[in-house]
């Protein structure tokens, strides 16, 4: 105890001096030396926003902690004070003076007046901008800072071993996160400003290139370098708060275990979102190119933009999920990791579930719709290699007629089942035709992915839901093999085999029932795109049966190992409508027609893949097998 208050006094003595000597070289620095005495009073005003509030914070900290450190200062003399609170007003003021005179250097660094010195007539006014500072020194200064803040906090974890005070623990734990909060901040954002802008840029749109938030920007090592920051970030603050509720609970064990797997945490984040400040890649490099091009500027980001969020939107929601929740009870223990599993999804789904949007398309969202039909093309294109959806029939399809889409086959997963009417090589071909996407059930229990295929009008393939859907849009599209037909999905890749699962007619009952037309519709490439890493089809075939859903189911594609789908092109093939019978269906009747309906698309299915099969060379030597038995 005794070196952990020596060490907060030396904190004290060196820091608390520190902020009036800082503040007074800022205002040598900025001012003429004829104006200084008019703006030792007016300086924190003559910086622009971001200097004001900063120099406020300083100063409103400094103060604090010299109100917190007098009492201790006395305490011997003429004051009683419990050792208890020593321990929280000394470490209250020594990690005041730091707060302070980091503050007071962030104040300095993000100085900028508002009238440039280039422009202005007034010899007394401010003559130094922080634009002017080189670039990347002034970012390393940042990031040096950022390190000092997780560094303080990683001291403060440490130091509570030798602290006897559960409150003060606690308080400790608390200003730790906070450390951390504001050294990631710090590094992020006052960082990446000060780099990536500078005097030229104001008032252009080059100032803009930096933003705190700017998800899939900037590059793919500084989106993967800032993913690890950030991610670590989280642990480190999830950490916390499991130390906090331990200590609380009695029920702490390995603290040491955790304070230094914390700190390390802290520290590593720290590094990572520094780094990645370099990694940024900054497409204009110059202030005068971008000011010459700045819409080519934004197409070329608009472009990366459309390549990559569709394919992250469709492959990795459920990896995404998954991920956290194993992380989560990785770092914070299975009784709390489940309440706080539990707690969310309650009010997530709680929240989702009104108006049963699977069955009515309730939480469709057009804007979104109509963004992510715009990339899917170039996305597609851009992953796959050629996206291309060609039309058998001679007829145009007619709007005003009902139809029901039959896609085959259902691959790991059917690309075309839910978005295909979203292309547009589809619209283009079948102007007012808009099929309804159904699709199976489990894609709305799983979070993430429930909310992107809601989004765009995706909805659960039911009788129901089927007759609703058909008589609001006049059109579904659905994948009638199901998962019976993507166990064998993996019988491409090992016998260089086809397989179409036609067993199933109720598609083909209700649509005749409806009076609507069946169109089928085959796909070729789509299974090449991802594979089941564990192929075992008998047992997925009883696991499919006995749970409704086939185990195990671990798909890969790109590189062998990532959820990414491997690069093959893909064809569409939309054969002619099958139209449905005239009369009424009852008895011995219905189930003729039926038959004849099921066979005739189905033989449909057949003949389009030998028609078409030449043109796709991938395809020379799979067999189509239709699995009837």
């Amino acid at each position: 105890m005794q070196s952990l208050e020596q060490f907060t006094f030396a904190a004290i003595y060196v820091f608390l001096p520190s902020v009036p000597v800082t503040h007074s070289l800022g205002l040598v620095a900025h001012c003429p030396s004829s104006a200084r005495a008019r703006h030792i009073i007016l300086y924190p005003l003559k910086g622009g926003r971001h200097h004001f509030i900063f120099q406020v914070i300083a100063w409103v900290v400094w103060a604090t902690s010299i109100l917190i450190a007098a009492p201790i200062a006395l305490h011997k003399q003429w004051l009683n004070i419990p050792t208890a609170h020593v321990e929280v007003l000394a470490g209250a003021a020594a990690i005041g003076s730091v707060f302070a005179e980091l503050f007071m250097i962030k104040s300095l660094l993000v100085f900028d007046p508002k009238v440039p010195v280039e422009d202005s007539s007034e010899p007394t006014s401010p003559r130094y901008r922080s634009s002017r500072l080189p670039k990347p020194l002034a970012s390393t200064a940042v990031v040096a800072m950022g390190l000092l803040w997780a560094t303080m906090g990683g001291g403060l974890l440490l130091a509570t071993e030798f602290l006897a005070s559960s409150t003060t623990k606690h308080l400790y734990f608390v200003v730790s996160a906070v450390c951390i909060l504001i050294g990631a901040t710090t590094t992020h954002g006052l960082g990446g400003q000060l780099r990536y802008a500078s005097a030229k840029d104001v008032g252009t749109e080059i100032s803009q290139r930096w933003r705190f938030f700017q998800p899939f920007q900037g590059g793919v090592v500084f989106a993967a370098t800032q993913a690890l920051g950030w991610a670590l970030f989280s642990s480190s603050l999830i950490s916390i708060i499991y130390l906090i509720f331990s200590l609380a609970r009695g029920m702490a064990y390995c603290i040491r275990c955790w304070i230094f797997a914390t700190g390390s945490a802290m520290l590593i984040s720290q590094l990572f979102l520094g780094v990645s400040i370099w990694m940024f890649k900054n497409d204009i490099r110059s202030g005068i190119k971008a000011v010459q091009q700045p819409k080519a500027t934004a197409a070329a980001a608009a472009k990366r933009t459309s390549i990559w969020i569709p394919i992250l939107m469709m492959y990795l929601p459920v990896h995404i999920f998954f991920t956290a929740l194993f992380a989560t009870f990785a770092v914070v223990p299975a009784a709390y990791a489940s309440a706080i599993w539990i707690g969310g999804c309650l009010i997530y789904y709680l929240s989702t579930i009104f108006g049963e949007p699977e069955h009515t398309g309730k939480r469709e969202w057009p804007a979104f719709k109509d963004w992510f039909a715009r990339n899917l093309q170039p996305a597609l294109n851009a992953w796959m290699g050629s996206v291309e959806v060609v039309y058998d029939g001679i007829v145009p399809l007619d709007p005003c007629k009902k139809y029901v889409f039959g896609y085959a086959p259902h691959g790991l997963f059917p690309i075309g089942g839910p978005y295909l009417p979203l292309l547009p090589g589809f619209r283009k071909l079948f102007p007012g035709i808009h099929p309804t996407p159904l699709v199976a059930s489990v894609l709305f229990f799983t979070p993430i992915i429930r909310d992107f295929v809601s989004w765009c009008g995706v909805r659960q393939v039911s009788k129901r839901t089927f007759i609703r859907a058909l008589r609001e849009t006049n059109s579904v599209i659905l994948v009638p093999g199901g998962q019976a037909e993507l166990i064998h999905t993996g019988r491409l890749f090992s016998n260089k085999e086809f397989v179409i699962y036609p067993k199933h007619k109720g598609f083909v009952r209700l649509a005749a029932q409806q009076g609507a037309s069946l169109v089928p519709v085959l796909a070729f490439g789509e299974l090449d795109t991802l594979r089941n890493f564990v192929d075992l089809p008998t047992v997925q075939a009883w696991t499919y049966k006995k749970l409704g859903f086939p185990v195990p189911y671990l798909v890969v594609g790109r590189w062998g190992v990532t959820p990414f789908p491997s690069k093959t092109p893909l064809k569409f093939v939309v054969g002619t409508p099958i139209d449905p019978p005239e009369v009424a269906l009852d008895g011995e009747e219905r189930q003729e027609q039926v038959a004849l309906m099921h066979k005739q698309f189905y033989d449909s299915i057949e003949r389009l893949y030998h028609k078409y099969q030449p043109s796709f060379p991938s395809y020379k030597d799979v067999r189509l097998v239709m699995m009837y038995s």
